[in-house]
């Protein structure tokens, strides 16, 4: 029989044309590059997936992991429904400079436009460093019709309708698949969102890649998927109550002494360590940690002090 234990992940880091130091900085992870943007610290996706740092399965991927021992890991009523794929994704995520513009289908959306295959994203932001002026944008600032919108993307003038957005340390955002969104720059934050790597660009404000060409856009297929409504008053949430959607939920908890996390025998969770450091099943942790918990049914104990996110 397998001992099973909190998985702690090692992640795979993206390089990209808006990505900084930050991750070094804030949570003294080995990056690649100075224009590391993105770590995916709890990942079975094909386009980039972390590694399990201990344990019998030590140096596996989480997706090889997850294929070997899908109802053991996932939970029973998880494998049962994703039919053994791991259903989310766990980023880190440094923007030194504006994101482009983009949306993200559902998963109707996503399978009608990319195939069988396509996969949606819903994603939730939760801010962990803010330089004083950062915002974000999320959503529009009013009602657009599609001919409107397209014509705003076509002129360029896209940036005098989208709903910007002061942020902070702490603060939360649901991002519901049709949200048109962008991280800006100085802001690290974690995301949490379905596995699905399926963005639509509409507006790159002309900058070139790091291969010197410009990035793609995607403004067919963001037209058929874009919400237009406004956002204006639904921008934030609420993390006292958690964030729950039908693909995941999100809790910030405090430890502070000692704590029991019950993880049934249905479904796995997921630990991000923003603040602290501790022990969990007598194991250290530290600030920047992500670990999954596997449905092994079990009670597992935490002591320490630390701020973390509880996925599941």
């Amino acid at each position: 029989m397998k001992q099973w234990e909190p998985m702690f992940m090692d992640p795979e880091f993206k390089e990209t044309v808006w990505g900084g130091t930050q991750i070094m900085s804030l949570f003294g992870k080995k990056i690649p590059s100075a224009h590391t943007g993105e770590s995916w610290e709890v990942s079975a996706h094909e386009n980039g997936q972390s590694r399990i740092r201990n344990g019998f399965l030590q140096g596996k991927t989480l997706r090889e992991a997850v294929s070997m021992y899908p109802s053991e890991i996932l939970g029973y009523q998880v494998a049962r429904e994703t039919h053994g794929a791991f259903p989310l994704l766990v980023k880190l995520i440094d923007a030194s400079d504006d994101l482009s513009i983009q949306v993200h289908p559902n998963d109707e959306q996503a399978q009608r436009i990319e195939g069988p295959s396509g996969r949606g994203k819903t994603e939730m932001w939760y801010i962990l460093d803010a330089e004083p002026d950062a915002k974000l944008i999320y959503g529009l600032k009013k009602n657009m019709t599609p001919e409107a919108f397209a014509e705003a993307i076509s002129a360029g003038t896209l940036e005098d309708y989208v709903n910007y957005v002061p942020v902070k340390r702490g603060d939360a955002f649901f991002i519901p698949a049709g949200t048109l969104h962008a991280i800006g720059r100085g802001i690290v934050l974690a995301e949490i969102q379905q596995s699905s790597d399926t963005t639509y660009r509409v507006y790159d404000y002309g900058r070139l890649g790091l291969d010197g060409n410009p990035r793609p856009l995607h403004v067919d297929k963001a037209l058929q998927v874009t919400s237009l409504e406004s956002s204006v008053g639904s921008e934030y949430s609420n993390m006292e109550e958690g964030i729950v959607c039908p693909f995941f939920q999100v809790y910030r908890r405090n430890l502070r002494g000692i704590q029991e996390i019950a993880v049934s025998l249905d479904h796995f969770q997921i630990i991000l360590i923003l603040e602290g450091s501790g022990k969990i099943d007598g194991k250290p942790f530290k600030k920047g940690d992500a670990i999954v918990l596997p449905a092994a049914g079990e009670t597992i104990g935490l002591e320490g002090r630390a701020i973390y996110l509880q996925i599941l």
